[in-house]
This record gives C-alpha cells, sequence and structure tokens, in this order.
C-alpha cells in the first residue's frame, strides 16, 4: 500500500474537500492509504468521515467582533503566530517521519513543505493564493505595492520548493484567483490544473428526494450557503434570515450555516424558508437552484461555475483573497458583488432581484462552464500523485 500524507489548511471547507476528492480517487485506484494533517474546521471535518487526521498547531488568523480578517490584531499577534508556525513545522516533521509517506500532498499548507523538504521527501503543493494582497482599500501607494512584492517574492521562494505546484483554477484569461497567483516567480512553476472539484453528477432519485423532503414548488430556488470560520459567520446569517422574510414570498429558500459538527436536519422557519445547520444534500441543492448566494471562496465560486449558476458572492470583511476572487467573478459577469461591510438584508433581496431578472449572468456563467468541462482538476491532480507513488 502506497502512502500519502496530506498536510491541509484548516480554515473553512474548500481546502479539504479538493484534497479528499483526490484522496476518494487514489485509494480507490491505486491502493493508498491517507493520513492527514489539519486543524479547525478541516479537521472537524476529517473526522465526521472518520478519517486518519492528526490535529496540528493552528496558525491563528485574527477576526474581528465583525466577523472579518483583523490585521491590527493579526500584525499584534505576529511573535505568537510565528512560534505557532514553527510549532507547526516541527509537528509536521515527526508526523512526517513516523508515516514515512511516499509523497507528500499540502494543500496551502507552507509548514509541510519545509517540513518535508528538510525530511528530503517529494512534495505536491496546491495553491491558489502564492501572493498575499492587502484589501484593496489599503493598497494606497508605494510602499503597499512594495511590500506586496516583497512578501510575494519571500512566499514564492519557500512555495517554489515544492516539487510540483498545482494552481486549482482555470488559465488566464478565465483565472478566479488571477490576482494572487500572478507576477511572482514560483508562478512560472505552477501548473493550472482547472478547478478541483468533483464534477456535479446527483441521480435524479437523489434530486426528487431532496425536492420531496424540502417541499419545494414550482418556483425559483435560491440556495444560501455559508461558509468559512465560524467565527466570520454571524452577520451573514443573521443577513440571511432577515432576507429570507421578503425572499420567501417570491423563491424557495434554503440556508445552510456550515456548521459541520451540528444537525444535519433541516428546520422549516416561519415564513416558509428552510435552515441547515450543516447541509448534507448540498450538491442536489447545486442542480436544483436558480442562483447561489455564498462567501467568494475559490472552491465555492469554483463550485458554482462548474454547476452553471449565477451567484451573489459576500467575501468575508477584509480577507483580501475572498475580495479578489469576487471582484474577478464579478468583471467576468457571473454574479454580484456585495461587500460584507454594506451587507443588508435589502441589499440582499435587490441583488437576488437583479440576478434573477437579467438573464446576462446566467448566460456568462453558462459559457464558462462550456470552458470549465474541457478540464478535470481533481483527475490530474490525482495522475500527478501517482507519478510519485
Amino acid at each position: 500500500m502506497q502512502k500519502v500524507y496530506s498536510a491541509v489548511f484548516g480554515s473553512g471547507l474548500g481546502h479539504i474537500t479538493r484534497v479528499f476528492a483526490i484522496a476518494k480517487i487514489l485509494e480507490k485506484y491505486s491502493d493508498c492509504q491517507f493520513t492527514y494533517s489539519a486543524f479547525d474546521e478541516a479537521y472537524d471535518f476529517l473526522r465526521r468521515y472518520n478519517q486518519d487526521v492528526h490535529y496540528a498547531p493552528s496558525v491563528a488568523v485574527r477576526w474581528n467582533l465583525a466577523g472579518g480578517f483583523s490585521g491590527s490584531s493579526t500584525i499584534i499577534g505576529f511573535p505568537t503566530t510565528l512560534a505557532a508556525f514553527s510549532s507547526q513545522v516541527s509537528f509536521e516533521r515527526k508526523k512526517i517521519s513516523d508515516f514515512n509517506p511516499r509523497v507528500i500532498l499540502s494543500d496551502s499548507r507552507l509548514s509541510a513543505v519545509l517540513a518535508g523538504k528538510s525530511l528530503f521527501y517529494p512534495v505536491i503543493t496546491i495553491l491558489n493564493q502564492i501572493r498575499i494582497l492587502f484589501p484593496p482599500r489599503f493598497r494606497t501607494g508605494l510602499f503597499s505595492a512594495g511590500l506586496e512584492r516583497m512578501e510575494a517574492d519571500v512566499l514564492g521562494l519557500f512555495w517554489s520548493l515544492s516539487d510540483e505546484v498545482l494552481i486549482p483554477d482555470l488559465p488566464p484569461p478565465f483565472t478566479i484567483s488571477e490576482a494572487n497567483v500572478s507576477q511572482v516567480d514560483v508562478a512560472n512553476k505552477a501548473y493550472f490544473t482547472g478547478f478541483m472539484i468533483p464534477k456535479l453528477s446527483v441521480p435524479k432519485e437523489k434530486i426528487s428526494k431532496a425536492r420531496s423532503i424540502l417541499q419545494l414548488d414550482s418556483r425559483p430556488v435560491i440556495f444560501v450557503q455559508i461558509s468559512g470560520p465560524n467565527a466570520t459567520k454571524g452577520a451573514f446569517i443573521r443577513a440571511a434570515l432577515e432576507s429570507a422574510s421578503s425572499l420567501a414570498k417570491k423563491y424557495n429558500v434554503i440556508i445552510s450555516k456550515g456548521l459541520p459538527s451540528e444537525s444535519t436536519l433541516p428546520v422549516r422557519l416561519s415564513n416558509g424558508a428552510w435552515i441547515y445547520d450543516w447541509c448534507p444534500i448540498k450538491d442536489e441543492l447545486f442542480v436544483l437552484s436558480d442562483l447561489l448566494v455564498a462567501r467568494a471562496g475559490h472552491t465555492t465560486i469554483s463550485q458554482c461555475i462548474n454547476a452553471g449558476k449565477p451567484s451573489i458572492l459576500v467575501p468575508i470583511f477584509n480577507h483580501s483573497e475572498q475580495m479578489w476572487n469576487a471582484k474577478k467573478s464579478a468583471r467576468l459577469g457571473l454574479g454580484i458583488e456585495i461587500s460584507s461591510e454594506n451587507l443588508t438584508a435589502k441589499k440582499l433581496e435587490s441583488a437576488v432581484q437583479e440576478c434573477m431578472t437579467d438573464s446576462s449572468y446566467g448566460n456568462n456563467v453558462r459559457k464558462l462552464k462550456q470552458i470549465s468541462d474541457k478540464f478535470d482538476g481533481i483527475e490530474e491532480a490525482a495522475n500527478i500523485v501517482k507519478r510519485f507513488l
């Protein structure tokens, strides 16, 4: 049996869902044994599916009371973060040595790259954020541009220690993570695989069952999928619940809080909308939905495109990657961006109405889906891992 050690960034579920899909292919066809290193939401996800996972020291990202990324707290806490990163590297070195894998698969975990290469193991890195950009409101002059360039060069040097760097995105000019992967040296080594999400294929009987469970009628379906770190969800959940009172009069509305360790049973609200703590029929709802309301994580946008559905994207406050992803999606005409600081129930209702009445959003996303369908990022990544087994 060939062993693969996979270290996965734990904040949110986007990273672990694509790695888990790769693992399922390899375990099925290549007699592979996976063990994981993860923290936070990714750790909870793997525990839910009874996977062999070690809880890695978490490198804390600081969130403010408004549910957004706190730059000031993160900077103040930098010494603690640096110490945690050092502990993470030591942790990875020990777990890798104990497991003795054929290859290390890192999803956005620099500590695993450094630990693996220090032990002379081959490392494959999946990465859709090579450089860390400031949020647009902080990019005000030459100093910020110079600082961005400096950290991009340093990070690029470390990421390029990997034997392979896989970008789970479409090639230019359709790259959703364009702002986060361009203009760095490691980009010359990077390989665009296409989106790393399973192709959406749901049996008709599952679609019918979901429709029956949620008592969906002939009205359009709006699926509000709230993802990301739990600390960031409060304002989004409140806006979604408040807007549901109005939206449920015209549409079938389903809200998922995205809490992987909580209940999987839907609850009917008095206004007719449905709410899940953790939605076990996400794929069915992507098929049934006419519009998605979601965060601007890379995996979420990829899923919207591959489902051919327009989207309303609400990036986490001050989360530069999501903000730039959302801006690229809006430039491609795939949907509407609402900044977190401007999110209200009224704005959400207005955006839903615009997306549902302007056919250009649906037409644009279906055209991009045709391009995306030519790629299979999960299969391509699995084939690359196989070369090292």
